[in-house]
């Protein structure tokens, strides 16, 4: 709306050069790049493009920026190029800092726009392009009336970043309004993280609508550390010097990691059994180590050892994420998929992590999972079946969404 622009721009406004100059603006103030060098690794990759080349550019150079990054045919070229039928088109950007868009009002102005561009982005291929729309979490009210709104407009899926959020004022740890005090993102204690009972009328509703909720984590540095574990795997990259950020290779796991941890100790997924939920870009290795940890911890919080968690929930996590409607990516390098096929092939399916400057490809991934002697069928549950039948996709068999 034309009486919102000054107020988003100032909320929210990223903007760069031919020459890789940037400028991002969080609440009237620039805010740290993403990027440590002109290289922009979320949007530089294109098909044919190998790890041993992205890691020999210039990191003073600017790349230009793939146009599949923003535009739906050059994105679709590559799509056949890759050999991917099906994707789902989630954010980066506007992972990264729309949560921390202080008024709520522009937050969900925000979201509607961003919405609405990736709804049409969507629409030059609505068969092989699957938008995942985002919330304005800064109000339950207001993301409840955009998860309807696009519910309504036929999204299937929702982008949920692993983060702790601020807590609306007045909001209690039931979700409901009084008693507790708002505590700020810059407050070391504050926030509740996304599983917390603040979010139930949310979840429930996404349950209720049948969306796919989609738990994708962003970079988090240039977010306070309370938000996630970007910012705190930083500041100790920089105390010891390495010259180079490293959050990209553990933060979003440790973020999805903590999700599902929160969510086996909370009961989300007991409660809501029906609920479509997909972690993703955070490959699939950490997923025996979670169950493993939560069911060993779970089984100490008996009284007289640690409190027992105030909702009753299994002991077994492994029967808990089995049963649920739940799916895990995994990247092409990611080789415990391929020695623990049996055990994991139900639960993970292939994602690219395009344009991102970590891109593989699905031949990429088919070849990993045949040496490790990986059967047909297993192949094509990984690579495409499972992420059809949690998403919905219209995408033919032995494809890879």
């Amino acid at each position: 709306p034309a009486d919102y622009r000054a107020l988003a721009r100032s909320a929210l406004w990223h903007g760069f050069d031919d020459e890789g100059s940037r400028l991002t603006i969080r609440n009237g103030r620039a805010v740290a790049d993403l990027n440590q060098s002109r290289l922009c690794r979320q949007a530089i990759w294109r098909p044919g493009m190998e790890p041993r080349g992205i890691g020999a550019l210039d990191a003073d150079t600017f790349q230009p920026l793939n146009p599949g990054a923003t535009e739906p045919d050059a994105r679709l070229a590559d799509m056949d190029t890759m050999g991917i039928d099906a994707a789902v088109v989630l954010p980066t950007l506007f992972a990264e800092h729309l949560p921390l868009v202080e008024n709520p009002d522009v937050a969900a102005v925000l979201a509607g726009a961003y919405n609405d561009w990736v709804f049409d982005f969507a629409q030059h291929a609505p068969a092989r392009l699957y938008p995942a729309a985002v919330l304005p979490v800064q109000s339950l009210l207001l993301a409840r009336r955009e998860l309807d709104r696009v519910a309504e407009r036929g999204f299937t899926a929702i982008a949920i970043r692993p983060m702790f959020y601020a807590r609306e004022p007045g909001a209690t740890a039931a979700g409901s309004t009084g008693g507790s005090a708002f505590m700020a993102y810059e407050h070391p204690r504050g926030g509740v993280f996304v599983t917390d009972a603040h979010f139930l009328p949310l979840w429930r509703q996404l349950d209720a609508l049948g969306l796919v909720a989609c738990v994708h984590p962003a970079l988090g540095t240039t977010n306070p550390e309370p938000t996630s574990a970007g910012p705190f795997i930083e500041r100790v990259a920089q105390r010891l010097a390495i010259g180079h950020s490293v959050a990209e290779a553990s933060a979003p796991f440790q973020d999805n990691a903590t999700f599902l941890t929160a969510a086996l100790f909370s009961g989300l997924l007991e409660d809501l059994p029906s609920l479509r939920v997909a972690l993703l870009h955070a490959g699939a290795s950490w997923l025996p180590l979670v169950l493993e940890k939560a069911e060993t911890y779970l089984w100490l919080s008996i009284p007289g050892v640690l409190a027992p968690p105030e909702n009753p929930v299994s002991l077994e996590p492994e029967d808990v994420v089995g049963a649920h409607p739940l799916l895990v990516s995994f990247d092409a390098w990611d080789a415990s998929i391929g020695r623990l096929a049996d055990a994991l092939s139900p639960k993970v399916a292939f994602g690219s992590r395009y344009p991102h400057h970590d891109t593989s490809t699905p031949a990429e991934a088919r070849a990993m999972l045949e040496t490790h002697g990986v059967d047909g069928a297993t192949i094509d549950a990984v690579m495409g079946n499972n992420a059809r039948e949690l998403f919905g996709l219209a995408a033919p068999v032995g494809s890879a969404p």
